[in-house]
């Protein structure tokens, strides 16, 4: 699964890996620096409309168009291998795709009955690494008047399966343009879903303080002695 993630990273620094974003990006300011970036948080992502790229906010925690009242619980992640095909989701697969910009993300491993987060990150040097993009998908519900996202996870690569059994799909650059492109189909997608990055990941411990959603400072990707 994908929890909490960081971005580090401004457009112009995300715009060099992510060819696809217009050259005006490198203008805009942020997006702010967020160390332990969480769930139900509004965040600026990547999307298509009308065939042109553009960022917008959406809140972390997808709500199906259908949805009625807030009772439905948000889903954060959706898994690659079911996401065109449960209602919950289906829609917003084949309608919404969207990347979302990171710099990271942590998981959580038990060790002598503690839990130890790491970062888990691309190739590259702190605080920044190297930018990149979570596959997602995103609902619009005019009842709710919300628009929501949820980032898209697999079974995870060899190299990382220690930490945590799933990973967030991270996309590799050819293939950004063909996953929001709405002449996409449905088969095409899926297949998409399997030009991730997950064998460059590396990671490294970090401090406990992650687990505090109140916590965002840089000292959270500071490697634990």
């Amino acid at each position: 699964m994908c929890g909490r993630f960081i971005t580090t990273g401004t457009w112009a620094q995300y715009r060099r890996y992510l060819s696809i974003l217009p050259p005006e990006v490198d203008g805009r300011n942020g997006p702010q620096p967020n160390y332990n970036t969480a769930p139900t948080s509004e965040l600026e992502i990547i999307t298509s409309h009308e065939g042109e790229i553009i960022v917008e906010p959406v809140r972390w925690g997808l709500i199906p168009h259908w949805a009625k009242d807030s009772k439905v619980r948000a889903m954060i992640n959706a898994r690659g291998e079911t996401v065109a095909d449960k209602p919950f989701f289906r829609t917003a697969f084949e309608h919404g795709r969207c990347l979302i910009p990171a710099t990271g993300y942590y998981e959580w491993r038990t060790e002598n009955k503690v839990k130890q987060p790491y970062l888990i990150h691309l190739p590259g040097d702190a605080p920044v690494f190297e930018p990149f993009a979570f596959a997602g998908i995103m609902s619009t519900n005019k009842i709710l008047d919300t628009r929501t996202f949820a980032i898209i996870t697999l079974a995870a690569d060899e190299g990382i399966a220690d930490i945590h059994n799933r990973m967030p799909v991270i996309f590799k650059g050819e293939v950004l343009a063909a996953w929001l492109d709405a002449e996409t189909g449905k088969a095409e997608a899926l297949d998409l879903l399997q030009q991730n990055r997950g064998g460059e990941l590396v990671y490294y411990p970090v401090s406990k303080d992650v687990g505090n959603v109140a916590n965002k400072g840089p000292e959270l990707i500071e490697q634990a002695q």
